[in-house]
């Protein structure tokens, strides 16, 4: 009886080291999972912020482009006048 009992024993720490053991590698494997995951989400928040950067960047570029335009077309109206204002100074001291 008492063989038995080590036998019972003995069966059942072995059912406990090969359910310990699955539960190991079913937890290693879903850290592992985790970890994928939390890679997965840096990836895409970073791909997330280079758009952003990239759609910053072409705003700006856009903005000042309309400025050197607007600039552009202010001064070819100061010269307009300045012109004038020439050509208007010379008729009346003649």
């Amino acid at each position: 009886m008492r063989n038995f009992s080590i036998a019972g024993v003995a069966a059942l720490a072995l059912g406990l080291a090969a359910c310990s053991a699955e539960t190991g590698e079913r937890t290693e494997a879903a850290a592992e999972s985790a970890g994928d995951d939390i890679e997965a989400n840096v990836d895409a928040a970073g791909q997330a912020v280079d758009n952003a950067m990239d759609d910053v960047e072409a705003s700006i570029d856009g903005t000042a482009k309309d400025l050197d335009a607007k600039a552009d077309r202010a001064g070819d109206n100061i010269e307009r006048e300045w012109d004038e204002a020439e050509r208007d100074a010379a008729r009346e001291t003649n």
